[in-house]
């Protein structure tokens, strides 16, 4: 995967991967206060809701994949059918780039009725089917001297449904579409599971994701398909790492190319968010280069902007990797 040159957002780079070091690392508990004014604790929030966002679409993807093509393979993990309708996706090394490794499982279990056909729902959970466990991304950074800055660990189970029916191997033209909904209540997470003491934060999932091809590429287009919290257009909400309630509302549709099935980066090349619910929203705007302008091709980053004591401050952030 490309990687990008050093720029003055490099700040923003280390500041953001030095909080969670410091999370996964020093063994400090998170509390329930921050200063919203703080640009680093707004762009922890956005960070955070990118990064969680972008792993739970891949893990979903995968068994998306593997429902709708048995033979398909996956970077880095094993697929492997246990019992008719059941199925697991066993993780176990770093993706082929290096700068993350997933290990864990995907536990899949279809209702019955084939993957294919409209309707069909599956349940996923973040562990092996004969045991209790979770599902972990270690990452590593790009950014010397550090040499791994955090993990996320995602518990629960999420359930998917094929919404008009079809495989995702069958859309290969501009008319073709396959339509999944995604839907849960009890996720959790934590970014710091190398603490003494493990903490875990809420996440709730109510999702349209759509499969589309254009110019020989495939993207998925995510939406968000509930009202809750007084909120339209969310599509994930919970506890953030500060303690504090948000709602993630899809304004725009988030756009990203999954082209490639063996490294699927899952930055976002389009679309706008904005996090409710905390005490200063966070509009997010995915896919821009390092000035903040609205590109195409391989994005930089996203950039973000709330209201500080009647002032819109503004933040231009990379992606991971």
């Amino acid at each position: 995967m490309r990687r990008r040159g050093v720029s003055k957002h490099v700040v923003i780079i280390v500041g953001v991967l030095n909080i969670l070091l410091i999370i996964g690392c020093k063994k400090v508990e998170t509390t329930k206060t921050y200063t919203v004014s703080d640009s680093v604790s707004q762009s922890t929030i956005a960070f955070d809701e990118v990064t969680v966002n972008n792993e739970l679409d891949q893990f979903v993807d995968d068994a998306i994949m593997v429902l709708s093509n048995h033979n398909a393979t996956i970077a880095g993990a094993i697929f492997d059918s246990i019992s008719p309708n059941v199925y697991e996706i066993d993780y176990f090394n770093k993706e082929p780039d290096g700068v993350k490794a997933r290990s864990g499982s995907d536990s899949i279990h279809l209702n019955g009725i084939p993957w294919g056909a409209a309707g069909s729902t599956a349940t996923l959970s973040f562990k092996d089917i004969n045991s209790t466990g979770s599902y972990e991304i270690a990452f590593y950074s790009i950014i010397p001297p550090l040499t791994d800055s955090a993990s996320l660990t995602f518990l629960g189970n999420i359930t998917i449904t094929n919404v008009y029916g079809g495989l995702l191997q069958s859309v290969t033209s501009s008319s073709d579409s396959l339509v999944a909904h995604i839907r849960a209540s009890n996720v959790s997470f934590t970014f710091n599971d190398q603490a003494s003491s493990i903490q875990f934060y809420s996440l709730n999932v109510n999702e349209i994701r759509s499969f589309t091809t254009a110019n020989s590429a495939m993207y998925a287009t995510t939406r968000g398909d509930t009202n809750v919290g007084g909120y339209s257009n969310i599509g994930t909400w919970g506890t953030n790492r500060f303690g504090n309630n948000y709602y993630s509302n899809t304004a725009g549709s988030i756009i990203q190319n999954i082209s490639n099935l063996a490294l699927l980066s899952y930055n976002p090349i389009s679309g706008t968010k904005v996090i409710e619910g905390i005490s200063e929203p966070i509009q997010s705007i995915y896919g821009v280069n390092n000035q903040g302008a609205v590109t195409s091709g391989t994005p930089y980053g996203f950039s973000i902007s709330w209201t500080d004591n009647s002032v819109q401050a503004t933040d231009i952030l990379p992606y991971y990797y």
